[in-house]
């Protein structure tokens, strides 16, 4: 596959899941009786229109910046000593699990994107580093240094006290279809 392929599939993918939702919905809701089948197909309908504009909303999020680790099936793990770097990582089918205790993390602000359509996130940040996590899953479970929540359409913003202060800061957003999220904070 091509980089200019994979580049456009996401948001092509994700306007196809937005039309479909869109023609199954308008189909079901206004035009005629809607019954138990119509109420299964105009739900049907919304929630592949949610899943094509999360897809086009992560899309636009990872377009952002230049380094980029995709992967559609598979783990992607954090490697010892690892250099961080603003970045995106994502993969359709799996986890993310990031241990950044031992990364080395450079001065100032440091941004990365973490996108699982089905799986798990869990970052695990040293002591001493500032953190702002924007974490949201459609279906799941987002617990963010101890901040839980479960269900449906879940959303955190969690932002550490006196980030700005901090020499090294990491602004994280997580974000699932379906899945768990989790972010710890080593304890000085």
């Amino acid at each position: 596959m091509t980089s200019r392929l994979r580049d456009v599939l996401s948001v092509t993918v994700g306007a196809y899941l937005c039309l479909l939702g869109l023609l199954l919905f308008a189909n079901e809701s206004g035009w005629r009786q809607i019954g138990t089948r119509g109420l299964i197909e105009a739900a049907t309908g919304l929630f592949l229109l949610a899943l094509g504009v999360l897809a086009i909303l992560a899309e636009a999020r990872a377009r952002r910046v230049r380094r980029r680790l995709s992967q559609t099936f598979g783990h992607i793990r954090s490697a010892e000593n690892w250099s961080v770097e603003d970045g995106v990582l994502r993969t359709v089918f799996g986890d993310i699990d990031l241990d950044l205790r031992e990364a080395v993390l450079p001065p100032g602000e440091t941004a990365l994107t973490l996108l699982v359509w089905v799986g798990a996130i869990r970052l695990r940040v040293p002591h001493g580093v500032g953190l702002e996590v924007e974490a949201q899953t459609f279906i799941g479970t987002v617990d963010v240094l101890g901040q839980r929540e479960e269900g449906i359409v879940r959303d955190i913003l969690v932002r550490t006290d006196g980030y700005e202060q901090q020499e090294r800061r990491l602004h994280v957003r997580i974000s699932t279809v379906i899945g768990e999220l989790e972010v710890i904070q080593d304890r000085g």
